[in-house]
């Protein structure tokens, strides 16, 4: 893999290029910004560029051993720390500090990777880190990958170099599906439209697959709606793994419906979710902004119930009839501030 492999991110790679070039690499960077844009392949082709054999101005080479081991996911100086089931446990991040530390086999440098870093919700996990971010071993980096970054303790804030990630825009998305999937310019377009600026996004739509986008509008329909409510434990349960991951996606969708309610139609260049203007006008014209902004508070509130490893089944219960009794209470609220 190369940069140009990557989709979007144009300062970013100019960045790590020029640390690359200059050897003037921090021992630990977060990469923050919302989830499905990228950042963890960004991770992974920083760990090859600075093992590569034959790097370039484009980036790794892509087929010298390191690079092939990275790509198979077998490279024994890349470490990454993945969460299991929504959780990241003292006894993982403990495992990840000790490969961290082992003597280095085939890489000029030990690379740690740790996702999702904000389900490190209990501060003596975030703690097990800390001294290990603030001195890490010689010839390693560490890059925390993060969608909340506001969760993050302030002390393991300040031992990182910050690199944000936006959004990636239609155009960047548009051309990097229609050559990876070989579609028509029509097709690709529609998809990067509905992929709301999520590679993630489009590779599900390009695919196939539902995307997150749909699956937060079926739990949206559904708790707003007059559908029984119990019958959703069955879908809790099989998406699971990626509730948060619609919850957030859900609250970036009632974001939108609060700027448009604000703004208007002059805000819609600025929505992320242009491609569903009827359904924001529908919602904006049903659902007051006191409502609407309530809504984004719990949800944030129960993403953070989540990542603390609380009940699974009565956090999400008490946040659906939160809603329903919201609604029911204001029926016809538009008008309600």
């Amino acid at each position: 893999m190369s940069w140009s492999e990557i989709c979007g991110h144009k300062l970013q790679k100019q960045f790590f290029q020029r640390v690359f070039q200059n050897q003037s690499q921090s021992h630990s960077y977060l990469f923050s910004g919302p989830e499905g844009i990228g950042k963890t392949t960004f991770a992974f082709e920083i760990a090859r560029l600075f093992n590569c054999e034959h790097p370039s101005n484009d980036g790794s080479c892509g087929s010298c051993q390191n690079c092939r081991l990275i790509n198979a996911g077998t490279h024994p100086d890349v470490i990454l720390l993945s969460p299991r089931e929504n959780k990241i446990l003292v006894e993982d991040v403990r495992d990840f500090i000790f490969r961290l530390g082992l003597q280095r086999v085939y890489g000029k440098f030990r690379i740690g990777i740790v996702e999702s870093t904000e389900l490190f919700s209990k501060e003596e996990i975030q703690n097990c880190l800390l001294k290990t971010v603030e001195e890490p071993p010689e010839n390693s980096i560490i890059i925390l990958l993060t969608s909340q970054v506001q969760i993050l303790l302030p002390t393991l804030l300040s031992r990182c170099q910050r690199i944000h990630f936006q959004l990636l825009n239609q155009e960047s998305i548009k051309k990097f599906i229609k050559k990876k999937y070989n579609l028509t310019d029509q097709k690709a377009g529609d998809i990067a439209e509905q992929s709301l600026g999520r590679l993630r996004n489009a590779f599900d739509l390009a695919e196939g697959n539902q995307p997150l986008i749909e699956k937060s509008f079926f739990l949206w329909d559904w708790i707003t709606g007059e559908n029984e409510i119990f019958s959703l434990g069955s879908w809790f349960i099989e998406n699971k793994d990626k509730i948060i991951e619609i919850f957030s996606q859900l609250e970036w969708y009632l974001r939108d419906i609060m700027i448009f309610q604000f703004i208007g139609r002059d805000g819609e260049r600025i929505l992320s979710h242009s491609g569903f203007k009827k359904r924001i006008v529908d919602d904006s014209n049903r659902l007051s902004p006191r409502i609407i902004s309530r809504f984004i508070l719990e949800i944030e509130q129960l993403e953070k119930d989540l990542k603390s490893n609380l009940n699974y089944d009565t956090t999400l219960l008490h946040f659906v009839l939160m809603v329903r009794e919201e609604l029911n209470s204001a029926p016809c609220c538009r008008n309600q501030v």
